[in-house]
């Protein structure tokens, strides 16, 4: 089971990188059409990098912890309980799956803008929050 836990955070880590690196485009300097293309592109990749996240989290906790959590709100609440993660950066973790769930749900423009904003605060966020796991894996 180690490799798992192994190959997900390697996973996550280059999801990670990719929903930063998306973050740096400027999107003002685009064509409206591309820009608006590009912003999907940062949201579905905002999208994966959370899902990645709960879910190496839910691995960590099993292989390292012996905890069998399902729900990504669960997972996310132990790994702070554990001390992996302090209270602000929990709270952003459980805003970002409000944000995933509600893209998700999202049919007009000014819903998916207002979203796509709150994204753009996540810069660096997801590495900050797995080093805790990629340390104990070391």
């Amino acid at each position: 089971m180690e490799g798992r836990l192994r190959l997900n955070l390697e996973q996550l880590s280059l999801a990670a990188g990719d929903f930063d690196r998306s973050l740096g485009i400027e999107l003002s300097a685009l064509d409206p059409i591309i820009a608006d293309a590009v912003r999907n592109g940062q949201a579905q990749k905002f999208e994966f990098t959370i899902e990645l996240f709960w879910k190496t989290t839910k691995v960590f906790l099993l292989e390292r912890h012996g905890f069998d959590i399902v729900s990504p709100k669960a997972a996310i609440k132990k790994y702070f309980e554990l001390g992996f993660i302090g209270y602000e950066d929990c709270e952003r973790l459980l805003g970002a799956l409000d944000i995933r769930n509600s893209l998700s749900h999202v049919y007009k423009k000014e819903a998916f803008l207002a979203l796509h904003a709150e994204i753009l605060g996540y810069t660096g966020f997801f590495e900050k929050v797995a080093r805790g796991m990629q340390e104990v894996n070391a």
